[in-house]
């Protein structure tokens, strides 16, 4: 073989490696470089991230509700008393100055024992088979030694005819009225779910606001009633007189 047909050989086998060449780069796909992978401690704040996004309410521009700390109404208050018709059934005079030891019927066969402080101005035959008004859901208290279950609402007011004297009146329910019958603001809806105790303070607020206006027992000037019309008081005992 001639020296010039192997140089034609060879520059024709380096023609067909150079092709070769060629063709493999267009097919092979292009080397990517590898993307990062995230710590565990970023994926945690994406995902908060994206959840806090997901779940913020949306400005519709209504009105929001009662700012936080406003404070309840005398309605409100009210309205956590548990205030009803009873019928005194016992009046036990025991050793003490003041006090009675009454036993009272609240309707549906249940009776509560009461230490009234009303023995210097009413006597055991005035009170006894007498419906009165009790709040029966305040905690329970000792007084002279024995367990008080509720309290007997009575409006006080000064006696012109005493030095110091005091007149106080049990208030009196409409005609008609049975234990058991509940006592709520007029224009009110008659309570339904009572606390089991009404805190002290509480009821410290609502006794603040109760009066006598026109020989009728009212809270903030707005009267008690029962189904059967309002709770009332004597004439002797005058306007401004408090209730408690």
């Amino acid at each position: 073989m001639s020296t010039v047909t192997e140089l034609d050989l060879a520059i024709q086998q380096v023609d067909s490696l150079l092709s070769k060449l060629q063709v493999d780069s267009k097919v092979r796909p292009s080397v990517q470089e590898p993307k990062p992978v995230p710590s565990k401690d970023a994926e945690k704040a994406g995902k908060k991230l994206a959840g806090t996004a997901r779940t913020q309410p949306k400005d519709t521009g209504s009105a929001a509700g009662p700012a936080a700390g406003s404070q309840p109404t005398v309605h409100d208050l009210f309205a956590k008393a548990q205030l009803q018709v009873a019928r005194v059934t016992s009046v036990e005079e025991i050793d003490s100055v003041k006090l009675y030891k009454c036993i009272v019927d609240i309707g549906k066969g249940v009776t509560k024992q009461v230490m009234a402080g009303l023995k210097q101005h009413m006597a055991k035959e005035q009170l006894l088979q007498s419906l009165i008004v009790v709040i029966t859901n305040l905690k329970a208290a000792k007084l002279a030694g024995e367990v008080s279950e509720a309290m007997i609402l009575a409006a006080q007011a000064p006696d012109p005819s005493v030095p110091q004297g005091e007149i106080v009146q049990v208030l009196q329910v409409p005609e008609g009225s049975e234990p058991g019958d509940g006592i709520f603001m007029e224009g009110q809806a008659l309570g339904t779910a009572f606390p089991k105790t009404l805190k002290s303070d509480v009821w410290k607020k609502i006794v603040a606001d109760l009066q006598v206006h026109n020989h009728t027992a009212c809270c903030a000037k707005q009267k008690l009633v029962t189904a059967k019309g309002p709770v009332h008081l004597p004439s002797t005992i005058p306007d401004g007189a408090g209730i408690h």
